[in-house]
């Protein structure tokens, strides 16, 4: 098992040159580095190398250069240090599937609702919303055995559904803009 007091005294040295930011910024710095250390250190590990720990961290440079390019990355939009390009990547493959996720997410949503409001005109008596199990439940659903009890929204699921399914269109589209600009 490899030591990892190094890698903490490397994150120690490099909070304490990290003043200038403010606590959020310097913490995330602080995660996204020790994340990638620690994360090295795991994966030769998991597959029985030897890591020359020393020679990781100065391939990371000293601790006070780190936090420099850092601190001007946040200030000033530089990009971040060269060394973190494979972060980089890392970051964008997630931004993408959160990206894609959530649209996919969203928008099926917003689809199902629209669907129910058009089987609501389609087949009026067997599309609704029910209250079952005496009030512990409740069933929204296109059904050719619709349940017993009275259907609660009757003809106002029809903009009840609309107003949502566009809701929830409007919220997928924002969302996906923010992480469009933001994570890509």
């Amino acid at each position: 098992m490899i030591s990892r007091q190094p890698i903490r005294a490397y994150v120690r040295a490099l909070a304490g040159h990290l003043h200038s930011l403010d606590k959020v910024d310097a913490d995330e710095v602080i995660r996204e580095i020790e994340g990638h250390l620690h994360e090295v250190v795991d994966n030769a590990e998991e597959r029985g190398e030897a890591l020359d720990l020393a020679a990781l961290l100065e391939g990371f440079g000293p601790p006070q250069a780190l936090a420099a390019q850092y601190i001007e990355h946040l200030r000033q939009g530089t990009p971040p240090p060269a060394g973190f390009r494979v972060l980089r990547r890392v970051k964008q493959g997630v931004s993408r599937s959160l990206y894609w996720s959530m649209g996919v997410f969203g928008y099926s949503i917003a689809a199902g609702l629209l669907f129910l409001a058009l089987a609501k005109l389609w087949s009026p008596d067997s599309t609704g919303v029910w209250s079952v199990a005496g009030g512990q439940s409740i069933v929204v659903a296109w059904a050719a055995q619709p349940p017993a009890e009275p259907e609660l929204l009757g003809w106002w699921l029809l903009p009840v559904a609309l107003a949502l399914a566009l809701g929830c269109a409007e919220l997928t589209r924002r969302v996906m803009r923010v992480l469009r600009r933001g994570l890509m």
